[in-house]
C-alpha cells in the first residue's frame, strides 16, 4: 500500500467509527405519547426485538443483559 492511501484509509476508519458512535443514540419519548404511556424508554430485548417499556421496566431489562435503543 503506497503513503498516499494511508490518509484515505484513516479517513475511512474515523468516519466508522463515527458513525458507529452516533447509532448509540437512546431514543427516547416524552410523557404521555407511549405505548406503555408516561415516560418510556426503547430497549433492544435479547438483541431480537425492539420494546418501548416504562423507565423502570427498562432498568429491570438492562440489568439482565438488553440492551437501550432499538434493535
Amino acid at each position: 500500500m503506497n503513503r498516499s492511501m494511508k490518509p484515505s484509509i484513516r479517513l475511512l476508519v474515523a468516519s466508522t467509527l463515527l458513525l458507529s458512535l452516533t447509532a448509540c443514540v437512546v431514543p427516547q419519548v416524552g410523557n404521555g405519547g407511549g405505548k406503555a404511556g408516561g415516560d418510556t424508554v426503547v430497549v433492544c430485548h435479547k438483541g431480537k426485538k425492539t420494546l418501548e417499556l416504562p423507565r423502570d421496566a427498562a432498568q429491570a431489562h438492562i440489568n439482565h443483559g438488553d440492551r437501550r435503543g432499538p434493535c
